[in-house]
């Protein structure tokens, strides 16, 4: 009955002539004629829409199986963030200039660059070193604590001061 009422409205105000009200009809009545009265999407917003979708798939590169079973919170930007492919460098620069990592204990700028801020080693997989390097760079940077060539929990001095600096001079660009 309510096909009946719609596919009057449509033929009557014109939306649909009166051919296709028999099309209409045979078709099925309401879902036919509301699909006729869309107005076709502009090719810029299927852009926009695929576009969307590509960004989407570029933050989630986390790979779904069969049966997977996820909260809303999957979804988000922030989950996302964890799944991504974290590129670690694909050179042991030791190699590269042919140095041996033990023989830099007392060069604090070089050791400084396999540290953290708070003091530790940084993995292998951050310092695309090879294992036989990493174990070296390890044990120099250990020898050079317990000579007290370098901290072992918080940075160097010259390093803070120029990080104050830094800071400070951004300030007074700011005035």
């Amino acid at each position: 009955m309510a096909g009946k009422r719609v596919l009057g409205f449509l033929t009557q105000s014109g939306v649909v002539g009166a051919s296709s009200s028999s099309k209409l009809a045979s078709l099925g009545g309401v879902r036919y004629a509301r699909s006729l009265t869309r107005r076709p999407a502009s090719r810029q917003a299927q852009e926009e829409r695929t576009e969307e979708a590509r960004a989407m798939e570029r933050n989630f590169t986390r790979d779904w199986k069969p049966g997977d079973v996820y909260a809303p919170h999957d979804l988000s930007a922030a989950e996302a963030r964890k799944w991504r492919a974290k590129k670690a460098p694909t050179t042991d620069a030791f190699d590269v200039l042919s140095l041996n990592p033990l023989d830099l204990y007392k060069n604090f700028s070089v050791m400084s660059e396999y540290i953290t801020d708070q003091g530790r080693i940084r993995p292998r997989s951050q310092t695309g070193l090879r294992p036989v390097n990493q174990r070296r760079l390890a044990k120099a940077i250990r020898r050079a604590q317990a000579l007290g060539l370098m901290p072992s929990v918080h940075k160097h001095p010259e390093i803070m001061r120029k990080e104050q600096q830094r800071i400070e001079d951004s300030k007074m660009d700011r005035y």
